[in-house]
């Protein structure tokens, strides 16, 4: 079992690790980003050193959600893992269409979660941790959190939305 006690910071020190390397690459290679609020130079900026805060906090949070449900439920595991590696590649995908210059396809790209929130429920901590780091590469720390958090909390509006109007019949 992955998911236990003994290995949760063995999984927080990875994500620290995962981190501080992306940084690494930064900062040899032109400097660690700040990104600017509403990409205006003129508005405040967020540095990528951040995130060496926000994703081991991220991790520590998800991987205590994820511990808890799968305390109740042995069997998750499995379902698990795939789902973070489905958030991350979906974040990965993201990524790499921002720096091909795709821009006009990202935010649509960005947006494909909402439908499918219809019926599966894509707002557990393991697709929010997935989608951060699958985004980490390009986006640093702290905007693949507030995006994901943004469309975790939309994704769990329509999902339960669905099944409040399914009762109702």
């Amino acid at each position: 079992m992955i998911f236990t006690r003994k290995n949760k910071s063995k999984i927080i020190l990875g994500a620290l690790i995962f981190t501080s390397l992306c940084l690494l690459w930064e900062h040899l290679n032109g400097g660690v980003i700040t990104h600017h609020l509403l990409a205006r130079e003129d508005m405040p900026g967020i540095s990528n050193w951040w995130g060496l805060l926000t994703i081991p906090a991220l991790t520590w949070i998800s991987f205590s959600l994820i511990h808890k449900r799968q305390r109740q439920n042995p069997e998750l595991e499995k379902t698990i893992i795939s789902r973070f590696i489905a958030a991350y590649v979906f974040g990965l995908i993201a990524s790499i269409l921002w720096e091909l210059n795709l821009d006009e396809i990202l935010p649509f790209y960005i947006l494909l979660p909402l439908p499918i929130a219809f019926f599966i429920p894509l707002h557990r901590p393991e697709y929010l941790l997935g989608f951060v780091l699958g985004m980490l590469f390009t986006f640093g720390g702290i905007l693949p959190i507030l995006v994901g958090l943004v469309l975790t909390f939309l994704c769990f509006c329509l999902y339960k939305l669905v099944r409040i109007v399914k009762s109702l019949f």
